[in-house]
């Protein structure tokens, strides 16, 4: 009888193994995309993620590993040259490669994913590239993506609501990348450290942002994962001001906890500030 048993088991591990190796995989360049497409995605295709989200993506150099992983992926699911530029060289001669928004403009932010609006584009454009890749799935894909859209479009409401309430004050955010979150929310745009990703600012605006602390005119500072911390240190040692962690990408999180989170995190973390 055990015999019978353990020959069942491993029956049953096989053909889950089998039927695991079958599924395609989606390769998605960032995490914000790995979660968007496992909600849509559901169980009928494994979604793999290129660059870590401890790494910015303006930082983040391809090795001959993501190369190979790009070459083998059935789908390669990106923002755009404006976001991961490193990649548009890398995949211009692939048909399994996709980019969701390829004419941005140099001038836009290419943070696509903090953009209510763009979120529900995105939704319907990726269930349509699943559609295309497995016309039998189709059904299932665009189902899944219309319950997203409902259940991120009744978050959206609430937080634009919890947002006018709470808003007023400025803040200062490491790097210029919430703008579309700004706009989507009506607040005002943020003081940067940063004016450009690529730029390390200068001592003498360091010195003009920590006496505007000191002053007490900004609500709270965001940090965020992706940056080192000696920076921010040096702005706020010392004083009495709010540093609240705000994570654009997903440090942490896994595909099962869905885009929706994410996107819940970036809202409390502007509402903690604002009630500071």
């Amino acid at each position: 009888m055990k015999a019978i048993v353990s020959g069942l088991v491993l029956v049953w591990m096989f053909s889950n193994m089998a039927w695991a190796a079958d599924k395609p995989v989606i390769l998605t360049s960032i995490m914000p995309l790995q979660l968007l497409v496992g909600d849509i995605a559901g169980d009928a295709v494994t979604v793999d993620v290129l660059a870590p989200a401890t790494v910015s993506p303006h930082d983040f150099q391809l090795r001959p590993s993501d190369m190979q992983r790009l070459r083998s992926a059935d789908v390669v699911l990106w923002v755009g040259p404006a976001m991961e530029s490193y990649l548009q060289k890398a995949v211009a001669d692939q048909s399994n490669a996709v980019a969701l928004f390829p004419a941005l403009s140099l001038g836009e932010d290419p943070h696509v994913w903090m953009d209510a609006d763009q979120v529900q584009h995105m939704a319907r454009r990726i269930a349509r590239v699943l559609s295309d890749r497995m016309p039998t799935r189709g059904a299932y894909f665009h189902a899944n993506a219309a319950r997203f859209s409902t259940e991120f479009r009744q978050y959206d409401k609430q937080l634009q609501l919890d947002v006018a309430r709470l808003s007023g004050r400025p803040y200062l955010l490491l790097h210029d990348g919430f703008s579309r979150f700004e706009r989507h929310y009506n607040l005002t745009e943020a003081e940067v450290v940063m004016p450009t990703s690529d730029r390390l600012p200068g001592a003498r605006h360091i010195v003009e942002l920590r006496s505007r602390l000191q002053s007490g005119e900004f609500a709270c500072v965001f940090r965020e994962p992706q940056y080192p911390t000696a920076m921010l240190n040096a702005l706020t040692s010392g004083l009495d001001i709010p540093v609240i962690e705000i994570d654009p990408l997903g440090v942490g999180m896994k595909k099962a906890d869905g885009f929706l989170r994410l996107y819940r995190q970036l809202g409390q973390a502007f509402l903690s500030c604002f009630a500071a």
